[in-house]
């Protein structure tokens, strides 16, 4: 028998997971294979709607599902968390100390959000890239009568790259909405070179800023975030700080010890392969988790769950595999809450110009927030 462990059941593990119980559906009925997904978690929830939260959040039927239902029958799923990864034995490691051998490994692992990476989380600053503290933020902003809103990417990368441009889109239409937007001003802050590493999409989101009335500052690195203000290259004065918290691997692939020096699992940017030393080749890492090159965002881990699963089935049933992933990325912007465009690339071609924000596109963003389960479930 052929054994799979998918460790991590967010978007990538079990797409992933589904992916290969349709693919390997005969042979798991016969008992050829056997596919694992190691999540203690009970349910899922909905990360891109964190970005509606502070707001109008979405239902608890987009928001939140149940991990028992979401994969297919032909699954195990390990309640169990791990502890760690050991490729030179080709073992996971549970936290009781119980072993899963494995001749498959796919690491879906995520990524963490510090949030104790600057004192005063919730209080002092807040953000959208936890589901508690876009909660509190929605507080915050019912709150907020005007002053100055200071919006700040602390490191790179993180969850979603055109997220903090979102939130902004729809920060503007809101203090439309509520007759603020003449008593507030905007800064926002990245500690990267730019707003977008694709140039056209820099582009288009520096004349987006530009025509909110909204200031920005690049290569802005914050020494302190403290009441009231933010402190790098400048001081910010600020009555509402909103911050993007760095991010790191999760703690069972760090102190597992296959991860870079930032806590990124360094895959192959083509066939997703792990490249740590001890690695057999029988090991895969997708998404947020790994060192590549592109968005660390749940349609990234869809396009890659797509590679990793052919992959993993055509070396079982065919013995070699020629399935490579090209860096495929496809990433809607909203711009407020009735208008959003879209923007793809992959390795070998940048982005275009976005084409102009419409309601067609926020439409496409719906239909993905309201389907998002039935696909991951179909594993399709």
């Amino acid at each position: 028998m052929k054994s799979i462990v998918v460790v991590g059941g967010g978007v990538g593990g079990l797409f992933t997971a589904n992916k290969l119980a349709s693919k390997l559906s005969a042979e798991l009925r016969r008992g050829e294979v056997s596919l694992t997904v190691v999540e203690p978690q009970e349910q899922q929830v909905y990360q891109p709607g964190f970005l509606y939260v502070p707001f109008k959040e979405l239902g608890p039927d987009v928001m939140f599902r149940r991990v028992d239902r979401l994969v297919s029958p032909l699954i195990r799923l390990e309640r169990e968390p791990a502890a760690r990864i050991d490729m030179a034995n080709k073992k996971v490691v549970l936290q009781s100390g119980r072993e899963l051998k494995y001749d498959y490994l796919v690491a879906a692992t995520g990524s963490v959000v510090k949030t104790e990476a600057f004192p005063g989380f919730g209080e002092v600053w807040h953000t959208l890239w936890t589901y508690e503290g876009a909660k509190r933020l929605r507080e915050a902003l019912r709150k907020f009568n005007g002053g100055t809103i200071a919006v700040s990417v602390t490191s790179t990368p993180y969850k979603c790259p055109v997220a903090p441009y979102e939130f902004l889109g729809l920060l503007n239409d809101y203090l439309m909405a509520t007759g603020l937007r003449a008593k507030t001003k905007v800064v926002f802050t990245t500690v990267a070179p730019h707003l977008h590493a694709q140039p056209q999409v820099n582009k288009f989101l520096e004349e987006a800023l530009s025509m909110w009335g909204f200031e920005y500052r690049v290569n802005f690195k914050i020494n302190a975030v403290e009441p009231g203000k933010l402190s790098g290259p400048e001081e910010i004065k600020a009555d509402l700080i909103i911050a993007v918290p760095p991010h790191g691997g999760a703690k069972v692939v760090v102190e597992s010890g296959i991860v870079d020096q930032a806590g990124w699992i360094p895959v192959d940017k083509n066939t997703l392969q792990i490249q740590a030393q001890v690695a057999t080749g029988a090991e895969y890492a997708l998404g947020d988790a790994t060192n590549l090159p592109v968005p660390k965002a749940g349609a990234v881990a869809h396009f890659q769950s797509e590679v990793v699963a052919s992959r993993i089935a055509e070396e079982i049933q065919l013995g070699h595999s020629d399935t490579t992933y090209d860096g495929r990325v496809i990433c809607f912007i909203l711009t407020g809450f009735e208008e959003a465009t879209q923007v793809s690339w992959n390795y070998e071609n940048p982005a275009k110009r976005p084409p102009p924000p419409s309601r067609f596109f926020v439409r496409l963003k719906d239909m993905t927030n309201y389907s998002i389960w039935s696909v991951m479930r179909c594993g399709l």
